[in-house]
């Protein structure tokens, strides 16, 4: 069973809304740390995510959402603080996609994960404080799902560029499964499962070991745990299976994307006019 255990980049942005923290003194929210990113990591892109929306960009939207948040809120008789990040940071989607793949990962997490494992929180803990720190009135005006100024704002800034990326996610899925599936890739998972197995671990694949269930009843990972995540980076270190999932999606998704050229041709209009829309807000503010 194909699984990925990571907080996608969208949620990261929306973790938590409507703590019980009090609106008079909202706490500096800290989320949990992880090691930071290895070369491998930052280096694992594929054809795919130029159609999706990455980090940076998201929080290129969500800068100019506060914008016209603020001058929706301002109509409202409200004050709205605008975070506006757009800094560099590194596109970590994939960091899981493989499994565990980096030791300081597996020697201080083992198969356990968290937001900070996709990059940089500190843009979430500031939104995260800031709606904390809204009474009553101002988190309806804002935030109410159907008429607030946040929504509102995003509903303005999509316009226009709508289109169904329901095959961008498929053919995703589909990419893994399919190099999976690659008899060179078959064959490199059996000499991980072997390797596995001369360490003390019994398991067919590195998907199957990160979801076993001794894992998932701690809320810290176990000396076991890591030990065995420790195994599972050596192993795939020395039969190179990182290296060949990855060149086998990356040829499976270019052929992916020449297969329905014209999709891809609006999926990526539609991105560029999203990002359009939100940088000439920011250029206006």
């Amino acid at each position: 069973m194909i699984r990925h255990w990571v907080v996608g980049a969208v949620a990261l942005l929306f973790l938590a809304t409507g703590c019980g923290t009090s609106p008079e003194k909202p706490a500096r929210t800290e989320l949990a740390a992880a090691p930071e990113p290895t070369e491998e990591v930052r280096d694992l892109v594929l054809p795919l995510d130029a159609y999706q929306l990455s980090v940076n960009e998201i929080y290129l939207i969500e800068s100019a959402k506060d914008v016209l948040t603020r001058a929706c809120m301002k109509k409202r008789g409200h004050d709205w603080d605008v975070i506006d990040e757009r800094g560099r940071f590194p596109d970590l989607r994939n960091r899981r996609r493989y499994g565990v793949i980096e030791m300081p990962v597996a020697t201080e997490m083992g198969y356990h994960t968290n937001a900070r494992l996709l990059g940089s929180t500190e843009v979430t803990a500031r939104k995260m404080d800031r709606e904390n720190a809204l009474d009553a009135d101002e988190r309806n005006d804002a935030l109410d799902p159907e008429n607030g100024c946040y929504r509102l704002a995003g509903d303005e800034l999509a316009r226009g560029t709508h289109v169904d990326d329901d095959l961008v996610d498929k053919l995703s899925s589909g990419s893994l499964k399919s190099a999976l599936r690659n008899p060179d890739v078959s064959a490199a998972v059996r000499s991980w499962s072997r390797c596995m197995a001369e360490q003390g671990h019994e398991y067919k694949d590195f998907y199957t070991v990160g979801e076993d269930p001794r894992w998932a009843n701690s809320e810290k990972p176990s000396r076991a745990e890591r030990k065995t995540a420790e195994a599972d980076v050596r192993c795939k270190d020395r039969v190179g299976l990182v290296k060949l999932l990855r060149e086998t999606e990356v040829a499976v998704q270019e052929r992916d994307i020449r297969r329905h050229k014209e999709y891809f041709a609006e999926v990526a209009s539609a991105k560029q006019r999203h990002l359009d829309a939100a940088r000439a807000v920011l250029d206006r503010s």
